[in-house]
């Protein structure tokens, strides 16, 4: 090898070291990801009474300790939910998920028995993850395919169950 290819190989070796190499699946370890689906089914009812059963899946491939859920209405609502949600809103509710192994679904599902105020002849519910993890302001776990935590269903007020 002539004197010039040398050089040429040290400042090389010396750049990647200052630099650094991207090495596959390092930014996995960086920032962990998963990936949420949020299922369930809505019946609307004439009269105003919304009943919402939903469980949260993680697809994997990193278990998380905890997620937040938004369930938003049309418009306000009335009744019960589950101990683990909280109020944002006269039409929105933050829940907890409680721990999700990959690979596995929530523990318990996510019951309502509610009424919609002003008994639209329809209604949107709207649900959402908030956030991966719990506690954190900013998620550092990423979600892997997004779309599926995010669904939008409209229920008439028909009886009908409408599955997400």
């Amino acid at each position: 090898m002539s004197s010039m290819s040398e050089r040429l190989l040290r400042v090389g070796l010396l750049v990647l070291l200052v630099v650094g190499v991207a090495v596959p699946g390092a930014a996995a370890a960086e920032e962990p990801e998963t990936d949420l689906g949020h299922h369930g089914e809505v019946v609307y009812e004439k009269g105003g009474r919304l009943a919402l059963r939903m469980r949260t899946w993680n697809h994997g491939p990193v278990s998380l300790d905890s997620a937040a859920v938004r369930v938003s209405f049309s418009a306000p609502v009335e009744g019960s939910f589950p101990a683990a949600c909280r109020r944002a809103g006269a039409a929105v509710l933050v829940c907890e998920t409680g721990a999700l192994r990959a690979g596995a679904v929530s523990p318990r599902p996510l019951s309502f028995d509610l009424r919609v105020a002003g008994t639209p002849a329809e209604t949107v519910v709207e649900v959402r993850t908030v956030r991966l993890g719990a506690g954190e302001v900013r998620p550092v776990t990423r979600d892997l395919n997004p779309d599926n935590d995010r669904q939008r269903v409209l229920a008439p007020a028909t009886g009908d169950t409408y599955y997400f």
